[in-house]
């Protein structure tokens, strides 16, 4: 079927999203929360995240003593071990019940030729045993072979969605293709926050936005609004609790060996 020439009224709805885009500056609104990282910011961040997986030999160590103080199996482990590399973590876990400790942790080396280095220390003694020496996973898969750039925008990404605060919006035109109306929808709500979503369904559209308050302000905005002709109704979407974040995820994962492991066992103990 070929497609009509658009009317006037669709034209008018076209330009006045557009024009409203181009024209308006943030629109202000009672503070709710700011996220902390945005942009090509966030994208670094990860991306230096990714770095250091890809960098990092993680160790697999069995066979000591488990009755030994998680103190000093960690400087017996410490001082074996850096004779192959920088000693980046140690991840000692106690049994919540027993305390006692248990039967293996993981050594987080880096250096060139640090994971031959190691597996080359098996069966050395620490504590009257002999240990014995794994070379484990990298912790993710980054068997896919792309690069950590692109790794990295596609965590930001899919969190920035899984973190959005959204608005359902009537009254627009519904004459128009899905794709006029996203782009009308996305030029008109620009200024309320990043947009990571916009989906039109058959009587309704939902707009989604990374940045926290960006509903209110897009409420704020569409108050009455009249668009190209069409009074546009917009209502906010319930905002999903997050369970948790690869910021978070983040933070906890780039503290130094002695805070995590020392914290680790005060949370057990």
């Amino acid at each position: 079927m070929e497609r009509s020439e658009p009317s006037s009224r669709m034209i008018d709805f076209l330009n006045a999203s557009m024009e409203r885009s181009e024209s308006s500056s943030r629109v202000s609104a009672p503070y709710t929360g700011k996220r902390t990282l945005y942009g090509d910011k966030y994208v670094e961040v990860m991306k230096q995240y990714y770095d250091y997986v890809k960098s990092r030999i993680r160790i697999g160590v069995e066979g000591y003593d488990t009755s030994l103080e998680p103190i000093d199996l960690y400087r017996a482990l410490e001082s074996l071990f850096k004779t192959c590399g920088e000693v980046h973590n140690i991840e000692i876990r106690r049994d919540r019940v027993t305390k006692a400790l248990q039967k293996s942790c993981i050594v987080i080396l880096r250096g060139e030729g640090a994971g031959d280095k190691a597996l080359q220390l098996n069966g050395s003694d620490i504590g009257g045993r002999k240990i014995v020496v794994t070379s484990l996973p990298p912790g993710l898969d980054l068997s896919t072979g792309l690069s950590t750039d692109v790794l990295a925008a596609r965590s930001v990404a899919h969190d920035k969605r899984k973190r959005s605060e959204g608005i359902s919006v009537t009254g627009y035109d519904t004459s128009l293709t899905k794709d006029d109306v996203k782009n009308a929808l996305t030029n008109h709500f620009s200024t309320c926050g990043e947009i990571t979503d916009v989906f039109v369904l058959n009587s309704r559209a939902l707009v989604y936005f990374y940045e926290q308050g960006s509903n209110n302000r897009a409420l704020q905005l569409s108050a009455g609004t009249d668009l190209g002709g069409c009074t546009l109704m917009v209502k906010a979407l319930p905002y999903p609790k997050p369970k948790g974040s690869a910021w978070t995820r983040l933070r906890y994962r780039f503290r130094s060996a002695t805070l995590s492991t020392i914290t680790g066992w005060a949370h057990q103990m």
